[in-house]
């Protein structure tokens, strides 16, 4: 999430943040508005930790995305320093200039990157900041508080040194067999089941609705990735709603899982 965050330094605006939130909720996000929470959003779809920063919603209201974390029993209010309070790097973490604790009272927003050995100070990345992304220093009186997401587990080391991966493989030439022959209904057999985590990523991507993420790549979730490639700058015959490696590595990449062929 933090290597998300990171990649938007030094970005200025009116810029693709805004663009991308804009064509994902609408067009009450035209011109330059507040974009700070709108990069986090962002960076968890490209993380592929959408459901674990946001809970399956976008935000560019920070008020209600700390509401969130609170409702899911992951918000840390900033009332016992910053020592006491436990935050650490990857945390989601809401700022009130005035200086409270109150989650309504909440104006900015961003990651946590780390904290000063004499915890005096919180290290962070915010977009929307002096009208950029960039690094701050920020001390406890102008912290709210946080949300703790619940990540994916980290790969777990093995024998040799090596390390074994949780997140899920997807094969690209089983997964083009399925869009091809899977019925588009629920009820019947599917031919491939890692199907469900592509269709999951299009949930994720506001493509395809929830209720045809069934592991079933009919007609909606054809039409969903068609978006998508066209998304990725594919037009015609390379936009037939078929994936391929270039535009499915890169769903995966955002939305943590693996292609293999």
């Amino acid at each position: 999430m933090v290597r998300a965050v990171e990649r938007w330094i030094g970005t200025g605006e009116p810029n693709d943040i805004q663009a991308w939130y804009r064509a994902r909720n609408g067009a009450a996000y035209v011109g330059n508005w507040p974009w700070c929470d709108a990069t986090i959003t962002r960076a968890a779809v490209e993380a592929g930790e959408y459901e674990a920063v946001c809970h399956g919603t976008d935000y560019a209201y920070t008020v209600a995305h700390a509401q969130a974390f609170k409702e899911h029993g992951e918000w840390h209010a900033m009332t016992n320093g910053i020592k006491a309070s436990g935050i650490r790097r990857g945390d989601v973490v809401f700022f009130d200039w005035a200086g409270s604790s109150e989650i309504g009272k909440i104006d900015h927003v961003g990651i946590v990157t780390g904290v000063s050995s004499d915890y005096q100070y919180v290290y962070t990345i915010e977009g929307n900041t002096a009208n950029v992304c960039a690094r701050r220093v920020r001390v406890v009186h102008d912290i709210a508080g946080f949300g703790r997401p619940q990540y994916k587990p980290e790969p777990k080391p093995t024998g040799d040194g090596s390390s074994t991966s949780t997140r899920p493989q997807v094969s690209l030439s089983k997964l083009v067999a399925a869009f091809k022959k899977d019925a588009p209904r629920k009820g019947t057999p599917v031919s491939y089941e890692p199907t469900i985590v592509v269709e999951r990523a299009l949930v994720a991507e506001r493509l395809l609705a929830k209720r045809y993420a069934d592991g079933h790549a009919g007609t909606a979730t054809r039409s969903a990735y068609t978006l998508y490639q066209e998304r990725r700058g594919f037009t015609g015959d390379d936009a037939d709603g078929i994936p391929g490696m270039t535009t499915l590595t890169a769903l995966g990449k955002a939305h943590g899982f693996d292609v293999v062929a």
